[in-house]
């Protein structure tokens, strides 16, 4: 069997990690000018985005954003992460989420929080995370 290997996005990967996310949330992706995304995207310092080859695909993306807090602290944010449900059940989740900590830790973040559905709650919990406290969202209207 093939082994998954991580690495930073790169501008080529675009389109298959919008395809990919659509599996966590639909978008209309012939809106998307991906030359002016990805502008926007990597002129963001503060994201760290890998992505998951599995024969020769991307197959999983996540992303941990630093923030550098007001009293000198460092702390991570887990987004998007999401695996192909074509190759769901190979452990590829739990190897994505240790990258993405490990990354949080060389960036030395003393906490790390992620937002997941309800259902997720025990495969977090079973990667080292645990309930706390209450998510609030509001969408703004663009």
């Amino acid at each position: 069997m093939s082994e998954i290997f991580f690495r930073n996005i790169i501008e080529s990967d675009m389109k298959e990690v919008s395809i990919l996310l659509n599996q966590l949330k639909e978008m209309d992706l012939s809106s998307i000018n991906y030359n002016d995304a990805w502008n926007r995207f990597i002129s963001n310092s503060s994201s760290n985005s890998i992505v998951g080859i599995f024969e020769d695909k991307v197959v999983a993306y996540g992303s941990i954003v630093v923030e550098n807090k007001i009293r000198g602290e460092v702390a991570g944010h887990i987004e998007d992460i999401v695996v192909d449900d074509r190759v769901r059940g190979k452990m590829l989740g739990v190897k994505l989420v240790k990258e993405l900590v490990e990354i949080g830790k060389s960036k030395g973040c003393y906490r790390i929080t992620l937002f997941c559905d309800k259902k997720l709650i025990q495969f977090y919990e079973r990667n080292g995370f645990e309930v706390n406290n209450v998510m609030m969202k509001s969408y703004l209207k663009s």
